[in-house]
Parts: structure tokens; sequence; C-alpha cells
């Protein structure tokens, strides 16, 4: 007992960490705790790694262009919700645009960089393979952690963790990705005039992965509702104007998307979003009705 409390005081945080969320895993049925632990442990392990990268010039370029990436993916992924909901191209709507990046970006910088944290764990079995060849020509590799004590037993922990973790962002996001796919497909062959009736994925109930993609499901419901809530909301409160030159209910708000056209939002306690949005033509004292 006494030296088993002797090993677990020799223990860095991050192992700590990893062992904690190993236990979890063991007895728990929900892994949205161990995936925020495990990627927790990760960020603290490689932390130092990402520092040594950033003092260099090649490394700042890479990190750079990585973040970039991410802040293009949110300002696309926005723009396509803004026009989801209200029914046109995010282009009319800037403020609103830029509330919606500003709501995705944190998203995105947590799933990019898990994964990219990831990708980095992958690559270890790698570098540990290079490290048994050029150690008999001399040759020392950098440590990639700082651990000084149980570095095989972390090593395969975090394996397990992170394969598990992959696994499940896959199934996170495998989702969404495929939604999104239909949808265009499906907008794409109505615009042609051809009707395709909806695809349902469906699994077999008792199988885990069905549980995990159905627990997921429910979070990004969750959140992407109250998202695309928040942005009808901010278009009616603040990006549309109560007075317009076009002729207007006198309980809408309208945004001019040009001389001839106007979007016209109304409260709706009946839509999804509590809003409607109406494109309508614009009359006005220049564009009469008749």
């Amino acid at each position: 007992m006494e030296s088993f409390a002797q090993n677990l005081s020799i223990l860095t945080f991050a192992q700590y960490l990893y062992l904690f969320a190993f236990l979890i895993a063991i007895f728990s049925d929900s892994f949205s705790w161990v995936a925020a632990i495990t990627v927790l442990a990760l960020a603290i392990e490689l932390l130092p790694l990402f520092e040594r990268i950033w003092h260099s010039l090649l490394g700042k370029a890479v990190l750079l262009l990585f973040y970039a990436v991410v802040a293009n993916f949110a300002l696309s992924w926005a723009g396509g919700v803004v026009n989801d909901v209200i029914g046109v191209s995010a282009a009319h709507f800037a403020y609103t645009h830029n509330l919606a990046i500003l709501l995705y970006i944190p998203v995105w910088f947590v799933f990019i960089t898990a994964l990219l944290i990831l990708a980095a764990q992958m690559l270890v079995p790698f570098y540990f393979l290079l490290f048994i060849m050029l150690k008999p020509l001399g040759v020392a590799l950098p440590k990639l952690t700082e651990n000084p004590h149980f570095r095989k037993t972390t090593w395969v922990l975090r394996l397990m963790l992170a394969t598990g973790l992959l696994v499940h962002l896959v199934l996170y996001i495998l989702p969404e990705l495929e939604g999104q796919v239909l949808k265009k497909n499906l907008t794409s062959d109505v615009s042609v005039g051809i009707e395709q009736p909806l695809i349902t994925v469906t699994a077999d109930a008792g199988s885990a992965e069905s549980d995990f993609q159905d627990e997921y499901l429910q979070t990004r419901h969750k959140y992407q509702s109250s998202v695309r809530k928040m942005i009808a909301l901010f278009a009616f409160e603040f990006e549309a104007d109560s007075k317009s030159r076009c002729q207007k209910d006198i309980s809408s708000r309208v945004v001019e998307l040009n001389d001839y056209e106007i979007v016209e939002i109304f409260r709706d306690d009946t839509e999804k979003n509590g809003f409607r949005f109406e494109v309508k033509k614009c009359i006005s004292p220049a564009f009469p009705a008749q």
C-alpha cells in the first residue's frame, strides 16, 4: 500500500488526468467527461512541444496557417447557418454573420485543435520506431514529453484514450457532414425539378455506436438550436430596421436586399427559431404597387 501511494505521488498532473479518465471510462457509460479530461491532459502534456514549435520561424508559419484554416472553416460554416436560418445570402446580414462566426470559431478551434493533438499522438509509434533505428547510431531524438516516470505505461494509456477519443469525434462529426451533403444534394435536385425522398440513417438500437451517436446528436442539436435562435433574434433586434422606405407591417422589421427587394422579419412563435423571414418586393413611392 505504501509503495502504491509512493508511485502515485511521483505522477505528473497530466498522468493523474490520464489515470482519472481511464477509471471514468471503465466505470461510467458516458464518454463526455473522458473526452474532456483526455483533451485537457493531452494539451497540458504537449503544450511545451507547441511552445518549441512556435519559437521557430517555420513553426509559426505552420501554426498561423493552421488557424487561418480554422477561421476559414468557421467563416464558411457561419455563412451557411445564416443562410439556412434567414433564407438569403449571409452577405446581406453582415452583423448577423459576424455573430455566427464568433459563436462557431470556439467550436472549430477546439475541434480542430483536438484533431491536431490526436494526430500528433497517432504519430508517436513512428517516433519510437525512428528512435529505435537511430539509437545504435548514437543519434538522440528530442523528448516529446517531460514525464520522468512510467513513460511506457503513460504512452499505452494515452494511446488507448486518444484512439477512443478519435473514434468518438468521428461519430460526432460524421452525421453532420452526411447531413450537409444530403441537404446540398436535395437542394440541387429540387432546383432542377427532381424530388427526392428524405433518407434517414438508422442503426440497431442495442449497438454501442448507435447509443453514442444518439447522445452526440442530442448534444449537437441542442447547441445548434440555441445558435440558430440567437441568430434569428439578433437579425430581428439589431440587423433589421423598424422603419423603411418600403411598405411593411407595423410589427415587422426590414432588411433591404437592394432597391427592389426586402427581407421582412416577423415574430412568430409557430416557427422553429421564433421568427419568420419573408423576401418581398419593395413597394415604395419610387416603386409603387401599380
